[in-house]
C-alpha cells in the first residue's frame, strides 16, 4: 500500500461562486496554484449540444466561477478548450450549453481542439491500449496550466463520467474513435499519461443520473469538489452519490499505473463531509451486459463502450414500448469476439455494428445493422419490426424520425416513473454483512430459486444488476428500502426484498409438507 496522500476539497456553499472559491482556498489558494503571466486552459465537459439544465455538459456558471477565481492569479490568458464528441460540432456545443455566453461575458477565448491542424505526435510510454502515439495540439501541450472541469454524471460508456474520463475530450475524432474501438479504460489512462491536468474542479451541482448523456435525469447535490489527484477526486465523487467504486474498472487500472490514490485511508477530504452532501445517484450501467436481459440471449464479447451503451438504451426502450417480451426469442450480438451458435436461425439473429459483419459468413440472412457505432434507434426498431431498419435513403425522414417522435415520450414516461422513487428523501438501512451472511444468501438464493422466481439465472446476476443500490462486496450493506424494493418488484415475482428473503429461507430450510 502506498504512503502517498491526496487531498480532496468539498464545498457546499450558498452560491456556485462561493463553493468554487472555497474549494480553491482549501486546496491552498488560487494564487499559489496559478503563476502570474501564464496561459491557463480550462477543459469543461462540452461534448454534446445539450442545454445547461440537462446536466450533460459542465454547468456554465461553474465555468464562470472558475474563470473569475483564476483571474485573481493574473494569468496572461484564459482559454476554454474542448473537442466535442464524434459527430458533434464543438462551437455548437459551446453555444447550446451556455458556455459560449459565459466566455463572451468574461472575455475569454473559446478554442476548438478538433479544428486545430498544428498537432504533435506524442509517444505513449508503457502504453496499455493500442495508442502507441497520440496526436495532440501543440497549443494544448504548451499551456502552462490545464484545469479539468468535468461534470459528474452517469455515463453509458464508463458507468460514470468525472475527472478521469473528461480528459478524453482533448483528442480529435480519429483518436477518439480509436479509443472507443478497444478497451476504453486503458486508452483513457494512456491519454492521461501524455496530457495531465494539474487541477481538477468537479461540477456536482446537478449531476446527471440515468441514461446519460442520452436521457439524463439530473439530481440536486449542490457541491463542488477539487483536487490535483484525478483518481482521488473521482473516488470521492463516487462516494458522494453512492456509486460502488468496485463496479468501475478504471480505478483498478489507475492504481496500477500510479495515476493517483485509490486507498481511502490515504485521501484527506477537507471542507464539507461526504455524509453532509450525500445524494444517491441512479446508474443503470453497472452490471454484466450478457446477463442483464435474461429473456434474450445477448452476446457482447469484444463490444466497444459505444455499442454497449446503445445496447442498454435500446433494450430498455423495447421494454418501454411493450415489445420486449414479444421478441425475446431473438439473439443479439455486439462485438467481434463472440461465438455465435450455428443453430440460431438467421431471421432471429441481430448483428449490431460493423465488427459483427464477419458473422454473416455463416448467417448470411441475419439482421445486420451497419455503423461504428450504428445510429441510436436502429437496434430496437429492427428487433421490434423483426427485420432490418437501416436508416438509409428516405427511411430516416419517412419512418425513423416519426417513430422516434412517438416512442420517445413513452420512453421518457417510463424513465420518469422508474426514477420517481429515487427523488424522495432516502432512509438508508445499515446492515452488518459478514462472510457468514454472504455465504447464507448464496445458499438460499441458489440457481433453481433464482431461475424460478426472478429474471436472473443466478444470485450473482441479481447482485450485478443491483450494484447500483447495494455494495454487495462491503462488510456493511447500505441501502434504501424503497430503491431495493422497487428493483425486486421489477425483476422478481416478489413485492419486497424482505419477502424474497423470507420465501427463499422457508423453501431452503423448512421440510416440504407431504401431500
Amino acid at each position: 500500500m502506498s504512503d502517498k496522500k491526496a487531498l480532496v476539497a468539498l464545498a457546499k456553499e450558498a452560491s456556485i461562486q462561493d463553493s468554487v472559491t472555497k474549494v480553491f482556498d482549501l486546496m491552498g489558494g488560487v494564487t499559489n496554484m496559478i503563476k502570474p503571466g501564464t496561459t491557463v486552459m480550462l477543459k469543461p465537459n462540452a461534448g454534446h449540444a445539450s442545454p445547461a439544465d440537462t446536466s450533460v455538459c459542465t454547468n456554465p456558471e461553474v465555468v464562470r466561477a472558475v474563470i473569475r477565481e483564476v483571474k485573481k492569479a493574473n494569468p496572461k490568458s484564459i482559454v476554454i478548450a474542448e473537442a466535442a464528441a464524434i459527430g458533434c460540432d464543438t462551437m455548437e456545443c459551446y453555444e447550446v450549453s451556455g458556455i459560449a455566453d459565459v466566455a463572451r461575458e468574461e472575455g475569454v477565448e473559446l478554442y476548438d481542439i478538433k479544428a486545430d491542424k498544428d498537432l504533435i505526435n506524442v509517444a505513449v510510454r508503457g502504453y496499455r491500449s493500442n495508442l502507441h502515439h497520440v496526436k495532440l495540439p501543440r497549443r494544448l501541450l504548451e499551456a502552462d496550466h490545464l484545469i479539468n472541469l468535468p461534470i459528474l454524471k452517469a455515463h453509458a460508456s464508463m458507468v460514470f463520467s468525472c475527472a478521469l474520463k473528461n480528459i478524453k475530450g482533448v483528442v480529435q475524432d480519429a483518436v477518439h474513435l480509436q479509443m472507443h474501438q478497444q478497451n476504453l479504460t486503458m486508452a483513457m489512462m494512456d491519454v492521461w499519461s501524455v496530457c495531465r491536468a494539474d487541477i481538477n474542479i468537479v461540477d456536482a451541482i446537478r449531476p446527471a443520473s440515468g441514461y446519460s448523456p442520452h436521457t439524463p435525469v439530473p439530481i440536486e447535490v449542490g457541491c463542488i469538489l477539487g483536487s490535483s489527484d484525478p483518481v482521488a477526486v473521482d473516488l470521492i465523487a463516487c462516494d458522494l452519490v453512492g456509486i460502488d467504486a468496485e463496479a468501475v474498472d478504471y480505478f483498478r487500472v489507475a492504481a496500477e499505473t500510479g495515476l493517483g490514490i485509490t486507498e481511502r485511508e490515504n485521501i484527506d477530504v477537507v471542507g464539507a463531509t461526504v455524509a453532509e452532501c450525500y445524494k444517491k445517484m441512479w446508474v443503470p450501467y453497472i452490471g454484466d451486459m450478457s446477463t442483464r436481459w435474461p429473456e434474450y440471449k445477448v452476446l457482447c464479447d469484444g463490444a466497444c463502450s459505444s455499442c454497449q451503451a446503445l445496447l442498454a438504451i435500446n433494450m430498455e426502450t423495447l421494454k418501454a414500448i411493450g415489445d420486449y417480451e414479444r421478441r425475446s426469442d431473438f439473439v443479439v450480438v455486439a462485438g467481434g469476439k463472440n461465438e455465435v451458435p450455428d443453430e440460431v436461425p438467421d431471421e432471429k439473429l441481430v448483428l449490431h455494428g460493423n465488427c459483427t459483419r464477419k458473422y454473416l459468413k455463416k448467417h448470411p440472412n441475419a439482421i445486420h445493422i451497419e455503423g461504428c457505432p450504428p445510429s441510436e434507434p436502429l437496434l430496437y426498431m429492427s428487433i421490434s419490426n423483426g427485420e432490418l431498419v437501416h436508416g438509409k435513403g428516405g427511411q430516416m425522414s419517412e419512418y425513423i424520425r416519426p417513430r422516434m417522435a412517438a416512442d420517445q415520450p413513452v420512453w421518457r414516461s417510463r424513465l420518469r416513473s422508474s426514477t420517481a422513487v429515487r427523488k424522495v428523501d432516502m432512509a438508508f438501512q445499515y446492515v452488518d454483512y459478514p462472510q457468514k451472511m454472504k455465504d447464507l444468501l448464496m445458499q438460499i438464493f441458489d440457481d433453481s430459486f433464482m431461475q424460478a422466481n426472478t429474471r436472473f439465472q443466478s444470485f450473482e446476476g441479481f447482485r450485478y444488476s443491483s450494484a447500483v443500490f447495494v455494495n454487495w462486496n462491503s462488510d456493511c450493506l447500505i441501502y434504501d428500502d424503497a430503491l431495493l424494493d422497487r428493483f425486486v418488484q421489477e425483476s422478481t415475482r416478489f413485492s419486497t426484498w424482505d419477502e424474497m428473503i423470507q420465501t427463499a429461507t422457508d423453501l431452503h430450510f423448512q421440510p416440504a409438507v407431504c401431500s
